[in-house]
């Protein structure tokens, strides 16, 4: 497979084919002599030419809403296929389930015969036979436009036994028209890629560097120019260091990696829960070096280097500038889930001066399809869907290097297989274990982390790595402290605010959410001064995502979870049966309902800010429809007032936009420049079920 031509993982389960492919809009003629890949086929070559691309770049605002429909009225024509696509100026990135092998073949078969020109042909203002303008001597011809060809369409397969109770991976479609389809807030362009990024790597290839180093104490032997005159040809050997980085997040991370054959002499690991830029700060004072380790004699395999990123937007700031340096002598290996994210990362390492770096094409899906668990990589193997953590064992495919996948076939029978390599530990006691859930996630960033069951019932609320020092001061629900225990806990925000997070400009977000905690907590504490406060010493654990008790929610309200979440019914409840859903559509008009959360959603009614605040407010989700009118919610009247916009079946839910509120003097609340500001929807549950079996709704019709 070609680097721009991308990799595409497809995972069979008992009901449905799982599809995961991405492309870099490039010209495929030039990127691999420019990286030193090897040349590509010749039809590989003719695809996307410059102009039609330079076309497309500069009429993006029209193409991009055509593609956003071509994919879906693509879509629901082969039978409904469900997923996530994200489409933008460099690219298309996607994964969608199939009900068969013959809705994707057809998928691919359209994918590999559009062409930009021909199917979605020349903006309007270009095509006026009257008016011809100067750039429409510019328009492309058909056949260059041929974006989503020479895709690399790989499958692999998942163990019938282990999911024939799985419901489908993707219980909709939705396509979003995004600035990059993988967020690295602008810093890395796609002609970045083409200029900057690293080499791509075979699974073969990669998996062989490993060997290598695992019999040359963490090295591979390398190459250099010959020094001496008359040497021009000559060549030296050199031993390198092998260093292998997980580009992706850390509870990726955490459940399954890589081995490093030895041990990786860059540990980017502090467990003392500040940032990277502390780290740094306190490094810089003491004119450190980052921390680095010698090689190590011993064969003892040790995980492959994490970042500690929550989002790879963050990969530059918090893994790359720090240490990149130390980076440059090494032999850097990257590898993400399906290669995608490593494209960008390798390209922000050589920006900064790392030559040395390769990354493995198809990512871990394509290694894990050829070598299980008999390879480098170890546990399992997450999926951004309702699988949610593959085995590597039940990946593997016969034919894993054709481009059409090979049949369904199970590498390994269930009665001659293993127990399942567990990598991840919880995070408390360090015991195995790897079941990662929406229900346990970190009350200061939500955040995915690893409990287990014995360490989760003794704790009300949970905490990332990254924020272990707030483990015993930041808690989003208050109600069960007592007075001394919120002063103790703003003691000890108030230590972390004034001396773990400096600098201030290095710490502007951390130090923010602080400062939020801390009032919360003052104006807890005040309403104990004023005696409108008290203890509920035996509050009920809620769920950090919805702010509902456990009695209502089970934790898996969020993200792929929510249509894992079951009820427990009686026989009381009408035979076990749930209610119909509430009719409701698009264009509908509503107001809070009977489920409304004013903990997390705020007021009911549209409220003010503080008299006399002259502060801007910000739009959160305790001031959502909040305005500028002075009234209270004594009546209906007040009550906020807005109009269904989309239908989210996802998340059994609807999003509402909001009326803009009318001040007394009837006029619009706009902005000091007088421009109205621009309003969002938000999503609210309609029909949601509560694990008691009943339907609850954030917002009801209005009659």
């Amino acid at each position: 497979s070609h680097l721009f031509c991308s990799s595409c993982t497809c995972t069979m389960s008992s009901s449905a084919v799982v599809v995961l492919f991405y492309r870099y809009f490039l010209p495929t003629a030039s990127p691999s002599e420019k990286l030193g890949n090897e040349p590509t086929n010749s039809s590989t070559c003719t695809t996307v030419d410059e102009a039609t691309l330079q076309f497309f770049q500069t009429h993006s605002s029209y193409y991009l809403p055509l593609l956003h429909k071509y994919q879906n009225d693509l879509c629901e024509k082969l039978g409904n296929l469900k997923g996530r696509i994200l489409i933008s100026q460099e690219g298309i990135n996607g994964t969608l389930s199939c009900p068969s092998r013959n809705e994707l073949g057809d998928y691919r078969k359209e994918m590999e015969t559009f062409d930009l020109m021909r199917d979605l042909g020349v903006p309007p203002i270009l095509n006026d036979g009257e008016n011809i303008n100067s750039d429409a001597r510019d328009i492309p011809k058909a056949g260059g436009g041929r974006f989503f060809a020479n895709i690399d369409w790989k499958t692999s397969t998942i163990n019938r036994h282990k999911n024939n109770n799985q419901s489908e991976p993707f219980p909709d479609l939705k396509i979003q028209i995004v600035k990059e389809i993988v967020n690295t807030g602008g810093l890395i362009h796609v002609k970045d890629i083409q200029r900057n990024a690293g080499k791509e790597i075979t699974p073969k290839e990669f998996h062989q560097i490993l060997m290598e180093a695992e019999q040359n104490d963490g090295g591979v032997m390398t190459s250099s120019s010959g020094d001496g005159a008359g040497d021009n040809d000559a060549k030296k050997a050199t031993q390198k260091e092998v260093v292998i980085i997980d580009v992706r997040n850390t509870f990726e991370h955490s459940i399954g990696h890589f081995l490093h054959p030895h041990s990786n002499t860059i540990s980017p690991n502090d467990p003392s829960g500040t940032t990277d830029a502390s780290r740094r700060n306190n490094a810089n004072k003491n004119n450190q070096q980052p921390e680095t380790t010698q090689p190590s004699k011993n064969k003892t395999p040790t995980p492959a280097l994490n970042p500690n990123t929550v989002t790879f937007s963050h990969f530059d700031s918090t893994f790359c500038s720090q240490y990149s340096d130390a980076l440059k002598d090494k032999k850097v290996l990257m590898y993400c889930t399906g290669g995608i994210r490593c494209v960008k990362a390798s390209a922000m390492l050589k920006q900064r001066g790392v030559e040395d770096v390769s990354h493995l094409s198809g990512g871990i899906h394509r290694y894990v399809e050829q070598y299980g668990n008999s390879g480098f990589y170890k546990g399992k193997v997450f999926v951004f869907d309702q699988r949610v953590a593959l085995d590597p064992d039940s990946m593997v495919t016969c034919n894993a290097n054709d481009g059409d996948g090979g049949d369904e076939v199970d590498a390994k029978e269930e009665s001659n297989r293993g127990e399942d390599i567990v990598v991840g530990k919880c995070l408390e006691c360090q015991k195995p274990h790897d079941q990662i859930s929406g229900a346990t996630v970190c009350t200061v960033c939500r955040d995915l982390i690893l409990l287990c069951p014995t360490c989760k019932s003794s704790m009300n609320e949970y905490h990332c790595r990254r924020h272990s020092l707030w483990k015993n001061s930041y808690f989003t629900f208050l109600e069960r402290y007592s007075l001394e225990e919120l002063q103790t806990q703003h003691g000890e925000l108030k230590n972390l605010h004034d001396v773990t997070y400096v600098p201030v400009k290095e710490h502007k977000n951390v130090r923010r959410t602080l400062r939020k905690q801390m009032d919360k907590i003052l104006a807890r504490i005040k309403a104990f001064h004023d005696g409108t406060a008290t203890v509920e010493t035996n509050a009920k654990r809620r769920c950090r995502t919805c702010f509902e008790s456990e009695e209502v929610c089970d934790g898996l309200c969020w993200g792929f979870w929510r249509s894992l979440q079951s009820p427990y019914l009686t026989k009381d409840d009408d035979d076990g049966k749930l209610e119909p859903i509430w009719d409701i559509k698009v264009g509908d008009r509503v107001t809070p309902g009977p489920n409304w959360n004013t903990l997390r959603l705020g007021s009911r009614c549209y409220s003010a800010p503080a008299s006399g605040s002259r502060k801007k407010r910000k739009r959160s989700d305790d001031a959502v429809g909040q305005c500028t009118s002075q009234s209270t919610c004594s009546d209906n009247e007040n009550r906020k007032v807005g109009t269904v916009v989309e239908m989210k079946s996802w998340a059994t839910g609807v999003a509402v936009l909001w009326d803009q509120c009318i001040t007394p003097q009837g006029e619009k609340n706009e902005s000091k420049d007088n421009v109205v500001a621009i309003r969002q929807s938000d999503i609210y549950r309609w029909g949601a079920v509560a694990r008691n079996g009943k339907r609850m709704y954030d917002v009801k019709l209005i009659s």
